[in-house]
């Protein structure tokens, strides 16, 4: 089955003509009685694929067609040059940091040792958290957030989950909470919240929940009319731009944001969002599923420890098993220094018979 690729050109009176990439005097008419003009519509800017049957079907315009001028009697593709780009190579040494972002943010718990080598969540760094759900995601998170507000950082938890009465009843648990200011997305349902998202971080600050990534883009994407390719831009260029302090107070945000996961325990999200990650974090259950036995581990963590478990507890608050996290810590150093022992003992025992065996290669008398 063959078939011809066009590209997609709409008329003064809005009609549409296709156009065949390989030799433009080959055309479709396509008019608004033509059975597939809702279909050609929606496919703009795509390449058209019609095979000889008649099948009509779309892909992306990899090759950048569109970028080539329609020429009449076109016979063979049109090669347009690159403009020339001045690529600038910068050296570490040369990098204009601010001391700001070296100085961490603590909450005065265990978990400062656990989340990072400074102690504490990083300016500028971007943590991401799921976990089954009922097993304290929001409340585990929020209570830490809660204790950085109490010591005067500039605190936002934005909300697309949970009501304005859902969290007045986390209130009545966790009085802490009281002066965390929040921003409520489902307040904005009837007009495009991205304006309002964008006002808020614009006022800088310090670390910024946001619960969940995905009802944020889904909210978005619903109420402003977009795609959820460019929702998910759109968010992220948001993160990374306040990431390198470009708001009002020149701030460096840190973004603590929860995931959900897919049915495979696995994160949602884009590439993207997985690379610009500072660290990965998974709250899970040990055993059976309310037990009662949580703890959360990182799988990634450029700033800190991978593969560690801190249990917590959500009764009457949210308290960590400080003993438990120091003692597997003090084990995992033993074991270190084991392995490093064994090692040596492997080197210099490697290093004894090695220097035996090429001493009598020397002389010719080495038995078989």
């Amino acid at each position: 089955m063959t078939r011809k690729q066009f590209t997609v050109h709409q008329t003064e009176e809005n009609n549409f003509f296709l156009e065949n990439i390989e030799n433009p005097n080959d055309t479709v008419l396509v008019n608004k009685d033509h059975a597939k003009y809702n279909w050609t519509t929606q496919n703009q800017g795509r390449i058209v694929n019609i095979t000889d049957a008649g099948r009509w079907n779309s892909q992306k315009d990899y090759d950048n067609i569109y970028a080539v001028p329609m020429a009449t009697n076109r016979k063979s593709p049109v090669t347009i040059s690159q403009p020339s780009v001045e690529v600038k190579l910068t050296m570490l040494d040369d990098l204009d940091i601010n001391p700001d972002l070296f100085v961490p943010l603590p909450t005065g718990t265990v978990f400062d040792k656990f989340v990072s080598e400074e102690g504490g969540f990083l300016p500028g760094s971007n943590i991401m958290a799921a976990g089954a759900p009922g097993i304290g995601k929001t409340t585990v998170l929020l209570d830490l957030v809660a204790n950085l507000h109490q010591q005067g950082k500039k605190v936002l938890f934005i909300s697309a989950e949970m009501s304005q009465i859902d969290m007045a009843r986390y209130l009545q648990r966790f009085p802490n909470w009281g002066q965390l200011p929040i921003l409520f997305l489902a307040d904005y349902t009837d007009s495009c919240p991205k304006t309002v998202i964008e006002s808020v971080l614009n006022q800088g600050w310090d670390l910024v929940l946001t619960d969940s990534y995905t009802e944020v883009n889904d909210s978005v994407k619903e109420a402003c009319g977009l795609t959820r390719g460019k929702t998910e831009k759109w968010f992220l260029d948001l993160m990374i731009a306040n990431n390198k302090g470009k708001n009002k107070d020149k701030v460096y945000t840190t973004f603590v944001t929860i995931l959900q996961l897919s049915k495979g325990g696995q994160f949602v999200g884009s590439n993207k969002l997985k690379h610009m990650t500072t660290s990965m974090m998974q709250l899970d259950w040990d055993g059976s599923e309310n037990s009662g036995r949580r703890y959360m581990e990182f799988s990634k963590n450029r700033v800190g420890q991978v593969g560690k478990k801190l249990y917590f507890d959500l009764e009457g608050g949210v308290s960590y098993d400080e003993a438990r996290y120091a003692r597997d810590l003090f084990n995992d150093e033993i074991v270190q220094e084991e392995r490093k022992a064994l090692a040596g003992e492997a080197d210099a025992f490697d290093a004894l018979f090695g220097l035996g065996l090429e001493a009598k290669e020397e002389d010719g008398a080495v038995e078989v």
